[in-house]
């Protein structure tokens, strides 16, 4: 897992310094070529969703509420292994990627209710429910495994961390996002080559 990250993040600053943000015309030759930017625009739109949920967290429990629902992880991993299984994807594999993405979404809400913690006034005044949530988290995890289908060969490569790397500069150009949602975009994307 250290060397995955470690490719990654040289991968990510070999892109910053070593190549322009990828155009109209430059994205469409990178999706008929093989472009993992789908896979980390649903990653990245999983990942904000833990606004909302940080928001419903913090309506039900303010300051004290707590990030980790331990049988909500159970759930998630025992039905992405099953839908993976069905493509015949390594269940340790589809493990690791809903790992991430429970992490990285655990951060966003920890930073989130940080936030708001120290600052009541910027929590959102009108919160979703949670049960109103779910479902878009659950629709974009079968999304997301339909992709690790679709991109194994492209995950398996040797060049799976530069081509994910290109992917998520292309996601910071195009989407809005702070630090704090950046940085665990990076956390989502790093587990999903498949090496």
């Amino acid at each position: 897992m250290r060397v995955l990250l470690a490719s990654v993040a040289a991968a990510l600053l070999a892109s910053v310094v070593g190549s322009a943000a990828v155009g109209s015309a430059g994205l469409a030759r990178a999706e008929a070529s093989g472009s993992l930017d789908r896979l980390v625009g649903l990653v990245a739109d999983r990942l904000d969703t833990a606004d909302s949920v940080a928001a419903a967290k913090w309506a039900s429990a303010g300051a004290d509420a707590a990030v980790d629902d331990p049988a909500r992880e159970a759930q998630v991993y025992a039905a992405m292994t099953r839908l993976g299984a069905a493509s015949d994807l390594p269940e340790n594999w589809v493990g690791q990627v809903f790992f991430g993405q429970i992490e990285a979404s655990k951060t966003v809400q920890r930073g989130l209710l940080l936030r708001w913690r120290f600052d009541p006034a910027r929590a959102p005044a009108a919160p979703p429910d949670l049960s109103a949530v779910r479902p878009r988290i659950d629709g974009l995890n079968a999304e997301i495994v339909a992709e690790l289908a679709a991109h194994r060969a492209e995950l398996a490569a040797p060049d799976c961390a530069q081509r994910l790397a290109r992917s998520v500069f292309e996601a910071f150009a195009s989407r809005p996002g702070d630090a704090l949602h950046r940085v665990a975009l990076v956390r989502a994307t790093v587990v999903l080559c498949a090496g």
